[in-house]
């Protein structure tokens, strides 16, 4: 099983994928013909004719959650505060920080949803002892990672079905090594095409 869970740095049991939002594999459709134009002018079938004979570029291979992840992760420390934390969202851009001890070991996980979600919340006189809070007290544990080796299209079910943003990627000793996000699945479906590409 690819989907690993730490909390606090330490492995834990793999929690049962919540049922309502479950991928089910979807029934194979018998294969479609290709449409044969016999009415079509003699140049349109030419060119036609040229288009299927030319060779299409195939696109690079990419098969695991290594091919797209973000190698550079900016990560936190557990002792950081609020305002360290949101000074690193700003600046880099990102919305998911994995929180890693001296170690690289996974932690809690950090997002900006999190943190703008209690902010709200926050009355203007609160506001001064807010931001000096510990980082610990909002970062989500237990974590989901899955390993460097995993399939993109099962990453992508984890994150549909656990509804998260985005998953460290571990290697085979369990460290960071870096994070795959929606936006990484996106961007690939936009440049690669079809999800057969993965099969």
């Amino acid at each position: 099983m690819a989907l690993i869970v730490f909390d606090m740095g330490r492995r834990v049991e793999t929690p049962i994928r919540p049922e309502q939002k479950r991928v089910r594999a979807a029934q194979a459709i018998s294969a479609v013909r290709p449409i044969e134009r016999t009415d079509a002018p003699h140049a349109q079938q030419a060119s036609l004719q040229a288009y299927t004979d030319s060779e299409e570029r195939k696109p690079d291979a990419v098969a695991f959650v290594n091919d797209i992840m973000h190698k550079n992760v900016q990560t936190l420390n557990p002792s950081a505060s609020l305002r360290q934390a949101w000074n690193l969202l700003q600046t880099t851009g990102f919305h998911h920080l994995p929180v890693v001890d001296d170690q690289q070991r996974i932690l809690a996980m950090f997002s900006d949803h999190d943190l703008l979600n209690i902010l709200a919340k926050q009355t203007p006189s609160q506001l001064p002892a807010f931001w000096s809070q510990n980082i610990m007290g909002i970062a989500i544990k237990p974590v989901l990672c899955v390993l460097q080796n995993t399939d993109i299209r099962q990453s992508s079910n984890l994150l549909y079905e656990y509804d998260i943003g985005a998953l460290p990627v571990l290697n085979d000793q369990h460290e960071l090594c870096g994070i795959v996000t929606r936006s990484d699945i996106l961007r690939l479906l936009s440049h690669y095409g079809p999800m057969e590409l993965w099969a």
